[in-house]
């Protein structure tokens, strides 16, 4: 491509009226648990002791650990979490590559024998060491959020976590937890590429609770996907001079036109027309 083609292509796109905008385009899977549908396999403890109720969730359907006897969910936290550990669904796997963005579930607190005050909602992600059966080498990085779990007569309270899937280094606010003694050097980059369980937990994972007998509820557990747009050749958020650069090596007639990003328009060409479509979305 010559400088006086590349000039023009520019001047062409001063000349646009009509800019166009990229923003990113969102997915989310909620897990409603409408007629005993759980993706996840979500529960509070092994072994599990929900059931599915069919109305009084948020709403409508929803995975109650019920307490009748000595029948309860006994333990210092509750831990809401995907099972079995490794099991690939719409919550675990590869976080950066499904551009996973953010988490989220309903809680509700029916009983508990003392009490859920001062207790965060932590959110975890955990990673089996490649040994989904040897609990010694698992580990993970978790998030305490900013509100507490909900306390009983509160009624449902919604939680929301953002992942941050393209950072490659420990983001801020997150720190890494060993569950076992054979757990590996920790690194952001296998485990968020790497997801084998989501958790949730009910206060600082690294703090002593009491255990208590609790009566718990949990809905709509959620993970929203976002979907670059194609300008964003590289997804990293931005149009800027990185795409222009991938799109630019890739100029001319594709090799394989059902898999060739930085054809913008379809026509199994990368060519001025491409540019024109980058250019337009550039800096969104």
């Amino acid at each position: 491509m010559t400088t006086r083609r590349l000039l023009y292509c520019f001047a062409c796109t001063l000349m646009l009226t009509v800019l166009y905008s990229a923003a990113a385009a969102q997915t989310t899977f909620v897990e409603t648990f409408d007629r005993t549908s759980n993706e996840g396999n979500w529960t509070f403890g092994i072994p599990p002791i929900e059931v599915y109720q069919q109305q009084g969730g948020n709403p409508g359907w929803w995975l109650h650990s019920t307490c009748e006897g000595l029948n309860c969910l006994d333990t210092f936290a509750p831990q809401p979490r995907t099972t079995p550990m490794g099991a690939e669904s719409k919550f675990t796997g590869d976080y950066r590559d499904r551009q996973v963005s953010h988490v989220g579930v309903d809680l509700i607190t029916v009983n508990v024998d003392f009490s859920a005050d001062g207790r965060p909602l932590t959110v975890i992600l955990i990673n089996d060491g490649g040994n989904p059966d040897d609990f010694s080498n698992n580990w993970g990085a978790y998030f305490i959020g900013s509100e507490n779990v909900p306390l009983q007569g509160e009624g449902w309270k919604s939680f929301d976590f953002d992942i941050p899937s393209k950072a490659t280094d420990l983001p801020t606010g997150w720190q890494y937890i060993a569950f076992g003694p054979n757990a590996p050097k920790p690194d952001w980059n296998e485990l968020i590429t790497d997801v084998s369980q989501l958790q949730f937990f009910y206060g600082d994972p690294e703090l002593f609770f009491i255990f208590q007998q609790w009566e718990l509820g949990m809905d709509n557990p959620r993970i929203t996907f976002e979907t670059c747009p194609a300008e964003d050749l590289n997804c990293d958020g931005m149009v800027d001079v990185s795409d222009l650069l991938i799109l630019l090596a890739a100029w001319g007639e594709c090799d394989d036109c059902d898999n060739c990003p930085a054809d913008l328009n379809g026509n199994c060409t990368v060519d001025v027309s491409d540019l024109l479509v980058l250019l337009a979305a550039w800096g969104n």
